[in-house]
């Protein structure tokens, strides 16, 4: 028999509306850092220069980016933890 419970994987939340850089990284920094390798972060927020910011904090750190989306000032990034 083997073992599938290694291919399952969580998805987490992260609502950051309201607030502005550096905040909106610190948080999902210690959000990831939290998490498990496959583990999924779906982050949302309405300062769009704080999305762009996420999204290098995440590709600098080995993590991926999976989606990305900015409306207005509105973002959602979606993240796969390494």
């Amino acid at each position: 028999m083997q073992d599938w419970w290694h291919i399952i994987s969580k998805t987490y939340s992260l609502n950051l509306n309201g607030i502005v850089c550096p905040l909106p990284v610190a948080r999902t920094k210690r959000k990831l850092s939290e998490m498990e390798s496959g583990d999924i972060l779906e982050a949302v927020g309405d300062f769009g220069e704080s999305g762009e910011n996420i999204k290098r904090y995440v590709e600098k750190h080995g993590d991926s980016v999976i989606e990305f989306k900015i409306e207005g000032e509105d973002y959602y990034i979606k993240i796969k933890k390494a």
